[in-house]
């Protein structure tokens, strides 16, 4: 019974909150977002989960189009992530929303730099759950978005101009592993971004994003490591020879890996020493 006043007490909150959006001050959108975030665990449909991500995702649009808020990094709003990048062109931020199945819908925002007294922004919105299989060639948009919750971001200058290079999580969308992301995000002649451009030479054929897949239980990590200006990552693998490409089994061997950029390609460089 409690739980069910809270959820519809919460309901009623959110089409008072989406009603009132742009009469909202900055304060106000950071309070409705925590108050959503906090209360999504006790919507009964995944679908009215869904849902309320949007709602959340309407409420950060509003918020991230004033200047002002774009060097805000928005710790004070839980469950979310803002990362800026390192030339102070762009923001991202991203949340996940979790599922009746323990599965997670992913959402996500794109703020430019301040201009003409204005931020542009790009709604990200999650495709993800249509893959079965790793797609690491195809090239997405923001209306078709491989959802992830990024981390970091890693500029890079190329002939062709400037490639972000993205380091994130995908959790886990299967109840059986988990995956982690080196994504690829640059913008086309219209400024439009786009997520996928084939600067990983890593595998038989130079890819558009690297994506990692594991036990659920096991913990992986990649991070950009400065002094060796490589990205660095745990080396996967089976627990046994006999489960090879069954991921459910793949975990860090207590070994390193790495990424390093040249001549226009993060190329793959096996057995790094990052210490």
């Amino acid at each position: 019974m409690k739980k069910y006043i809270i959820y519809l007490s919460f309901s009623i909150s959110i089409i008072f909150y989406t009603i009132n959006l742009w009469s909202q001050s900055s304060e106000t959108l950071k309070t409705n977002i925590n108050l959503i975030l906090a209360n999504i665990k006790y919507i009964p449909s995944d679908s009215e989960r869904i849902e309320s991500g949007k709602n959340v995702q309407m409420m950060l649009d509003s918020l991230l189009r004033f200047p002002e808020n774009f060097g805000d990094e928005l710790k004070n709003i839980k469950y979310l992530g803002k990362i800026i990048s390192p030339d102070k062109k762009l923001a991202l931020i991203t949340y996940n929303i979790p599922l009746t199945s323990g599965t997670h819908r992913f959402f996500g925002i794109i703020q430019m730099a301040p201009e003409n007294k204005q931020c542009k922004t790009f709604l990200l919105h999650d495709i993800s759950e249509q893959y079965t299989q790793r797609p690491v060639f195809e090239q997405f948009t923001p209306q078709k978005w491989y959802g992830a919750l990024y981390y970091q971001i890693i500029p890079q200058k190329t002939a062709d101009g400037k490639v972000y290079i993205l380091l994130g999580s995908c959790l886990n969308n299967s109840l059986m592993t988990n995956k982690k992301i080196i994504e690829s995000l640059w913008f086309d002649e219209n400024g439009m971004p786009i997520f996928g451009k084939p600067v990983f030479d890593y595998g038989l054929k130079v890819q558009s994003r690297i994506i990692f897949e594991f036990n659920i239980q096991a913990r992986m990590t990649i991070q950009y490591h400065n002094k060796l200006k490589m990205i660095i990552f745990d080396h996967l693998a089976p627990s046994s020879p006999i489960f090879t490409n069954n991921f459910e089994y793949y975990g860090p061997d207590a070994s390193f890996d790495g990424l390093k950029y040249e001549n226009g390609l993060w190329r793959y460089w096996p057995k790094v020493n990052p210490y």
